[in-house]
């Protein structure tokens, strides 16, 4: 019973407007409480004033022989209403503890991937840090200390939001890199869609990134926005993420990563595009999984050559 309910009912007591379960229930309530030999404990929290009130009410509508107890009734329900709040604020005390956060660690060495309950991914890199909530509100915030890379879910209303030492990092729904090792700095890379990046100190001074775009910033400044090939931001993940990539980019990409040459039948072909990620696979299997999924064939001409034709 919450302290809110309880106090509901001493109201009806005190109104004349109890039913006769609730009667019942209250009786129940104290007689199990009149058992009890260690009140002691609990009675500060409640105090004799309050107390007070709350017994008159209660005992001008309990029957005569409630009233007989060796023990002072009042105790009794000093005690109840103490035990109600104690329950009460455990609750609070455990949703506070919840909305307070989660916060995993990475040592030397180690990298994890951290499923958010909106169904975005971080892949945290080693000697980091991430506090995010197990159960998101009205807002994604998370804090990161450390590298991370973060696959976010798109959500209009709800923007996610990472928060460093000195940078806030705004998105609704992208795939991007955070890099807070240097010290007194936040790097942020875009893989996809569209980033907003903010001075935590300088608030009005923001900048908004897009695809293979870069900046560092500190809590009070910004570098110039720079480009980057490929996905070398990531590398350290193990990860390929396409998000509606033509092939042709795909390929580049690949080239890239694994030292390759892939060669293309006809231009035509480096137009499709593809979405999907990739984490630790061989060339061979990223490239059996496209050819699978839009349809070309290809082939090894050697170990470093690929020739990719329509089939």
């Amino acid at each position: 019973m919450k302290r809110e309910e309880f106090l509901k009912l001493v109201e009806k007591h005190q109104q004349g407007t109890a039913t006769k379960s609730e009667v019942k229930l209250i009786e129940k309530f104290y007689d199990s409480m009149q058992h009890r030999t260690s009140t002691d404990e609990v009675e500060g929290l409640v105090s004799d004033e309050k107390g007070q009130q709350l017994f008159q009410a209660i005992l001008g509508k309990l029957p005569k022989e409630k009233n007989t107890s060796s023990r002072p009734m009042w105790h009794i329900v000093k005690a109840a209403a103490a035990i109600t709040l104690i329950f009460v604020v455990g609750i609070t005390i455990k949703h506070l503890t919840d909305n307070k956060g989660t916060t995993v660690s990475t040592a030397m060495g180690e990298q994890i991937e951290i499923p958010l309950n909106d169904g975005s991914v971080v892949t945290l890199s080693e000697n980091s840090s991430l506090t995010y909530a197990k159960q998101f509100g009205r807002k994604r915030n998370v804090t990161l200390k450390g590298q991370a890379f973060f696959d976010i879910q798109r959500d209009i209303e709800r923007p996610f939001i990472v928060h460093t030492q000195t940078t806030d990092v705004k998105v609704l729904g992208t795939s991007f890199d955070v890099d807070t090792k240097t010290a007194g700095t936040t790097t942020v890379s875009v893989i996809s869609g569209k980033v907003q990046v903010t001075p935590i100190n300088h608030p009005k001074h923001n900048v908004f990134l897009t695809k293979n775009q870069q900046v560092t910033s500190t809590s009070s400044r910004l570098s110039s926005v720079s480009a980057f090939e490929g996905q070398q931001p990531i590398a350290w993940t193990k990860l390929i993420v396409f998000s509606n990539t033509n092939l042709g980019e795909a390929a580049k990409l690949l080239e890239n990563r694994f030292g390759l040459n892939i060669i293309f039948e006809s231009d035509a072909l480096k137009e499709e595009r593809i979405t999907g990620k990739f984490k630790d696979e061989t060339p061979a299997n990223i490239m059996k999984s496209i050819s699978l999924l839009k349809g070309f064939s290809y082939e090894f001409q050697n170990a470093n050559t690929i020739t990719i034709t329509e089939k």
